[in-house]
């Protein structure tokens, strides 16, 4: 496990892409692989994109890139997305965005906030006084294409990518501060972390009347909560996945998973121990720019609650 950290490697996987637009099996440069078309219509975008500023899904990405630069040109032009999960008394929204470089590398960037809800409520028996209520998480990162989907002419070949990604949780010193180190105590240990991942996804055609995309890969992190209740001291290897189904040329269902770790140490009903996360969402590609989509996550214990049926939105926008 630990010489998947050296290499860069372990993990991030799932997520999105594929035609979908009128006439999306004709069309190569809808495939999830990123091709120049051939025909002169633009295809629809890669339906959704993860909370971390990559292409993806909510919680997990694919190892295919978002809006292949056009010509001679370096960069693709940008995407941006625009996320919200309720989680019962608390919420998170997320503002993310990638760009493409030569269909070789994507940068990603997002800021994430979570409120923390009535957890200041939950505190005070304990002669606490929660000062800060929400955390701020950002996420910058790159991602390398290793291997595109059917390279060397062996149609099995499956899209692989590496990724790099940089975690700065900018309010949790101060949380832990307000909460006299309590959350160093369950675990909690920096306010900063590197994600090293590897991802592989691979489209399916002919097995189904739509094609569909199966995503695989390895996450390894330090992150509590994925970041958002900092980092700890040990990293792991983490496993994610997810499936994306065209139930019509503009209406996709997504479904992924998520493995956690589980640093931190539970504390009675203020702190409840995590557990691995999974969505099920429904997105429709309403023109070859936007894209909106409603679902709801698992999101398991944050912190003080346990949240079974989490809803979500999301509006995406490809320039």
């Amino acid at each position: 496990m630990r010489m998947l950290g050296l290499c860069l490697g372990v993990l991030s996987l799932l997520s999105v892409a594929v035609c979908a637009g009128e006439g999306a099996a004709e069309k190569p440069a809808a495939s999830p692989a990123g091709e120049q078309p051939a025909a002169k219509p633009a295809a629809p975008p890669l339906p959704l994109h993860s909370l971390e500023g990559f292409s993806g899904v909510y919680l997990t990405e694919t190892a295919y890139f978002a809006n292949a630069p056009e010509g001679d040109a370096i960069a693709g032009k940008p995407c941006f997305a625009f996320s919200g999960v309720r989680i019962g008394r608390k919420d998170l929204q997320s503002l993310s965005m990638t760009v493409n470089l030569k269909n070789r590398v994507e940068f990603g960037y997002s800021l994430q906030r979570l409120s923390l809800g009535d957890l200041g409520h939950d505190v005070r028996p304990l002669g606490l006084d929660l000062d800060h209520h929400s955390s701020i998480l950002h996420t910058a990162g790159l991602r390398v294409m290793l291997v595109r989907e059917g390279e060397g002419g062996n149609p099995w070949v499956p899209a692989i990518t590496a990724g790099v990604r940089f975690k700065k949780n900018a309010t949790m010193d101060n949380i832990n501060d307000d909460l006299a180190g309590v959350p160093r105590l369950l675990g909690y240990r920096n306010d900063q972390s590197v994600d090293y991942t590897l991802t592989a996804s691979k489209t399916v055609v002919g097995v189904l009347p739509k094609p569909f995309i199966v995503s695989a890969g390895l996450r390894n992190t330090e992150a509590i909560h994925a970041g958002f209740v900092g980092f700890a001291k040990e990293r792991h290897t983490v496993f994610e996945c997810h499936g994306i189904f065209f139930l019509t040329d503009r209406l996709v269902l997504a479904a992924e998973y998520r493995q956690m770790p589980r640093e931190l140490r539970p504390l009675g009903r203020l702190v409840r121990r995590p557990d691995d996360w999974w969505s099920l969402a429904f997105a429709y590609v309403i023109n070859e720019h936007a894209t909106a989509t409603w679902g709801f996550a698992h999101l398991g214990s944050v912190l003080n609650h346990r949240q079974q049926c989490c809803p979500l939105v999301q509006f995406k926008w490809e320039f």
